[in-house]
């Protein structure tokens, strides 16, 4: 079975794309997770990624919805040597709910319950 891949030019309409992404985009939390400010930004981040064995490109086989820990995980796997690796991105920050919530409006709820998870400073 073959996925028809999308267009990776990102743009104002497309649904998935935060326009308000910020420098913190990609920098870890102290917990080590992966600071997402959108959907898009998960998937790019893994068209960005090359298999450690091989250096093929990593395809995504699962997500796995964790927003009741303020994260959402994505599982890949190498389909030259097939290596999996789990990328678990943070979406409890201020930018991404911030964002989710001007998209669903109404229909928004707040699953995780703890604080927002921020960049960890490099010393």
């Amino acid at each position: 079975m073959a996925f028809k891949r999308r267009s990776t030019g990102k743009s104002d309409a497309d649904p998935g794309f935060n326009p308000n992404r910020t420098p913190d985009l990609f920098a870890l939390t102290a917990e080590g997770y992966i600071i997402a400010q959108d959907i898009a930004c998960q998937y790019e981040y893994v068209e960005a990624q090359l298999c450690a064995d091989c250096g093929c490109p990593l395809h995504v086989i699962a997500q796995i919805n964790r927003s009741y820990q303020g994260l959402n995980e994505l599982v890949t796997a190498c389909p030259n040597c097939g290596r999996n690796y789990s990328f678990i991105f943070d979406v409890s920050n201020e930018v991404y709910q911030r964002w989710w919530a001007q998209r669903l409006g109404d229909l928004y709820v707040k699953n995780y319950e703890g604080p927002p998870r921020r960049a960890a400073r490099r010393h």
